[in-house]
């Protein structure tokens, strides 16, 4: 029990010795009963002249207290404004649902599980009828849950490990700040550290990568120090994932843009719209993105040309007028170059990966890629079906020469 109980929350019904113990245990500086209108009498005649302390108290009677709805509704209704008159956080309020009905306690509870961090029961090891009845006076003994959100995060952490392994990052984020603000404090390290991680990731699938490996960092630490000192294989190997994402993210950032770790951030995401969300409308587009970048960074890397910014001498004398004519910018005089003619400049040099690219095209990309421009995220109106992806990345992963290895995977959460 707290060494000082702020306000109590109590359901009462026709004993008072139990509601009399419980109160003269805690002694809150409020105190609000939950009644009948029966057993208003009671409190007013039996318990409140014989509590040893003073306090200030309210009341919330129920219309019906062997009706749900109407005990639940009134607690919902009412105590807000009893909450807000004391000026009281809800944490600071302790719920005794010993009296009243069944049905009372079980709506006491429903209506202060979101925002009481303690609860209390007045039982005891004698009771009258052969040990079935109330509990006999004089022999009260008080029970205690310091917190009923550390159980119920349990199934929090179940949902929010489905909300991120189907992609939802943001609702997985939204599901541990709800536990935050509620565990009790030997727990809120841990889901702080979730928290962050599973806004880190969602700032990576939306390409934030600066701002997602600043996340990460911050909750590095302590995740790695909860894996060390858990028992489940789950918890050690998310620190496993998580360090080796972090060390992706590092090298990404201090690479060059483009670079191939790029075109490997964007295969791994088009793998995550398909396979997680089935969105493989924005998973071809993603993997189109990926052959253009790969081709900008092959030919930045290999002939210092950008594909934004062609020069008209670094263009090959085969190719130099039908690009000036088609790709050379109205506005700035800049020659810009699409995928196709990418791919079609570094095969002039002579290039490997272009070559590479030629051999599939007409037998497999030239047709996906039509598909991809009829899509409705491209210029048509016609859906990309799972079948369409995996046959574009299939082609990609064979022509780039790029190994599942290469790609960064997000962890599976089993908290």
């Amino acid at each position: 029990m707290p060494a000082k109980v702020k306000a109590m929350i109590i359901s009462v019904g026709g004993a008072s010795a139990p509601i009399i113990f419980s109160l003269n245990q805690s002694r809150p500086e409020y105190i609000c009963f939950f009644a009948s209108k029966q057993t208003k009498k009671v409190i007013e005649e039996e318990i409140l002249p014989k509590l040893d302390f003073s306090c200030l108290h309210d009341w919330i009677i129920t219309p019906n207290a062997e009706l749900l709805s109407d005990c639940y509704s009134q607690l919902v209704k009412r105590l807000p404004e009893i909450i807000e008159k004391w000026e009281i956080d809800p944490k600071d309020i302790f719920v005794d649902y010993t009296g009243g009905t069944k049905t009372m306690s079980v709506a006491l509870v429903l209506a202060t599980v979101d925002q009481s961090c303690c609860y209390s029961y007045v039982g005891g090891d004698e009771r009258s009828k052969g040990g079935v009845g109330i509990v006999v006076n004089g022999k009260e003994k008080m029970w205690f849950l310091e917190n009923p959100w550390d159980q119920i995060a349990l199934a929090e952490k179940k949902e929010a490990s489905i909300l991120f392994n189907k992609a939802r990052y943001a609702s997985a984020a939204d599901v541990l700040e709800k536990c935050i603000v509620r565990v009790s404090k030997e727990q809120k390290a841990f889901f702080k550290a979730l928290h962050k991680m599973v806004i880190g990731y969602d700032l990576w699938d939306r390409f934030k990568h600066k701002d997602a490996k600043r996340r990460l960092y911050k909750c590095r630490d302590v995740l790695s120090a909860f894996s060390h000192g858990s028992e489940r294989q789950e918890i050690k190997d998310l620190a496993t994932r998580l360090d080796e994402n972090i060390q992706f993210l590092e090298k990404l950032l201090s690479s060059n843009k483009p670079s191939n770790l790029y075109f490997h951030d964007l295969l791994a995401n088009a793998r995550r719209r398909a396979d997680l969300e089935l969105k493989y409308d924005d998973a071809v587009a993603r993997l189109y993105r990926a052959m253009e970048v790969l081709a900008q960074v092959t030919l930045k890397e290999s002939q210092g040309i950008e594909t934004s910014n062609v020069k008209e001498n670094s263009i090959p004398e085969t190719l130099r007028e039908e690009y000036l004519q088609k790709y050379k910018d109205i506005y700035d005089s800049k020659v810009k170059i699409p995928l196709f003619a990418a791919y079609r400049l570094l095969k002039e040099f002579g290039n490997g990966l272009a070559e590479n690219f030629f051999k599939l095209y007409d037998k497999e990309i030239k047709s996906l890629l039509d598909i991809r421009n009829h899509s409705i995220l491209a210029h048509g109106f016609n859906p990309v079906d799972e079948k369409i992806f995996q046959r574009l990345f299939d082609s990609i992963m064979k022509f780039s020469g790029t190994k599942e290895e290469d790609l960064p995977r997000f962890p599976v959460l089993k908290i």
